[in-house]
């Protein structure tokens, strides 16, 4: 609206000084021309004269008026000759000054545009006179008001314009950022099956598909979180059932023989182990999980550690029909570490390819020198894992589609040691053909 109004006055002082122009060349050719041919004369007998030199393309009414403001000669209305005239210009005129005046004639009440120049007489600089150039501004008026109308009109249309741009960007900004608030605060509430609908590829639809990414992911965490518990409780369940079983056996005095105790006994002495194996998991999570974890360094001969776990799990291997091999670099260097903490990752890797692996199979310990680093290397030829969910077997809770049982927290806790540790844990692996798992640890310490 202020650039209109701008836009309005420039327009009306545009055609103003178009006239004023006018009027003054027209003003200056006639004092000019009494000047250069007619300043002989006396002004009040020849003023009619004067008017014959009026410029030919001037359509302008022109006035000759003597000193004392009476009208000499009028180039349209004869008739006012003889009339004094008292305006502003004609006054400042009289004075020496060249003068423009915007009014309505009394008589009529029709708006004029004029100027006033003075003429002077050449031996004294006595102002004997004025030429007074007038012309109607109706016209020029009309003119002006149909360009302000259809300035004021085209206005409005951009003003309204404006105003469904506006909306049209409201709906595509505000809306979205409703919706986006909305569902922020639907899942702010538990409830992640919400989604936000993508309407446009800028900012906020990326803003919208990183809320659903979220809240896929959470449901997926609280999904595999439901399905830890109710492993867990299958899997605390299960060996408690045993337990209980063979002691209600034992106390009931039903046990006929002492093989069949000792076999009891056997039984209840394996499943209290498999249950502190899941308790110090369930503790192990929860120390990670709350962050106040920390490492027992010291330094450590990985060599003596691997043969150690190799000679540990034997025993197994020969049960099962597995053969377990390793392969040690002699100068395979000594780092500072927490020995029980690598024992259980190492243990826990090797448990799962006992786990997965069938007799006749194979299960490699290698360890490598690398030029910063130590790589330790474990291989199997089980049952392997789909390419599907190799980046999701290191997140907790995560137990694919194996009936084989255990809590889904092993190489999770397993990865978050090795991280604890400043090294990388990598799985490869190929189904039908085996598992490959990598520890990579930094040579931080050689002795």
């Amino acid at each position: 609206m202020v650039f209109e109004i701008i836009l309005i006055y420039g327009l009306v002082e545009f055609y103003y000084s178009s006239i004023e122009a006018e009027l003054n060349r027209s003003a200056q050719s006639i004092v000019y021309n009494y000047n250069q041919y007619l300043n002989n004369y006396e002004l009040y007998k020849d003023a009619k004269v004067l008017l014959e030199y009026i410029p030919g393309n001037t359509v302008a009414q022109v006035q000759i008026i003597d000193d004392r403001g009476v009208l000499l000669a009028d180039s349209i209305e004869p008739s006012m000759e003889g009339m004094e005239l008292n305006y502003y210009d004609i006054n400042m005129a009289l004075s020496g000054k060249q003068s423009i005046w915007k009014g309505k004639i009394s008589q009529t009440g029709e708006p004029v545009f004029s100027v006033s120049w003075p003429i002077t007489s050449p031996d004294s600089e006595k102002v004997i006179g004025v030429v007074r150039v007038i012309t109607t501004l109706s016209d020029v008026n009309e003119i002006l008001k149909n360009h302000i109308i259809i300035l004021v009109s085209l206005g409005f249309c951009i003003v309204f314009l404006i105003f469904l741009t506006g909306l049209a960007l409201t709906n595509t900004i505000i809306s979205p950022v409703k919706e986006i608030t909305s569902a922020a605060k639907t899942m702010a509430q538990g409830r992640f099956d919400v989604r936000v609908s993508k309407r446009y590829n800028d900012e906020i639809g990326e803003l919208g598909d990183t809320l659903n990414y979220m809240a896929q992911e959470v449901s997926n965490h609280q999904k595999m979180k439901n399905d830890f518990i109710a492993s867990i409780s299958h899997e605390l369940r299960t060996p408690l059932t045993s337990i209980m079983g063979w002691i209600i056996t034992i106390n009931s005095g039903d046990i006929d023989s002492k093989e069949e105790l000792r076999e009891g006994l056997d039984i209840i002495e394996k499943e209290s182990k498999r249950l502190a194996v899941l308790v110090d998991e369930l503790l192990d999570f929860s120390k990670f999980d709350a962050g106040v974890i920390t490492l027992r360094r010291s330094t450590v001969n990985l060599g003596e550690l691997l043969s150690y776990i190799k000679r540990q799990m034997e025993p197994r291997a020969v049960r099962k029909g597995i053969t377990i091999t390793i392969d040690v670099d002699e100068e395979l260097p000594w780092i500072d570490a927490d020995e029980n903490r690598l024992k259980q990752v190492f243990i826990n890797i090797i448990d799962n390819s006992f786990k997965f692996t069938q007799k006749g199979g194979y299960i490699d310990i290698i360890g490598r020198k690398k030029e910063s680093s130590v790589l330790i290397r474990i291989e199997d030829n089980g049952c392997g894992i789909p390419k599907e969910n190799i980046p999701k077997v290191k997140q907790r809770f995560f137990k694919g589609d194996s009936l084989v049982s255990g809590s889904g927290l092993g190489l999770a806790i397993c990865d978050e040691i090795i991280k604890l540790h400043n090294g990388e844990l990598n799985i490869e692996s190929t189904v039908g053909k085996g598992t490959t798992v990598d520890v990579i640890l930094p040579v931080q310490l050689e002795i």
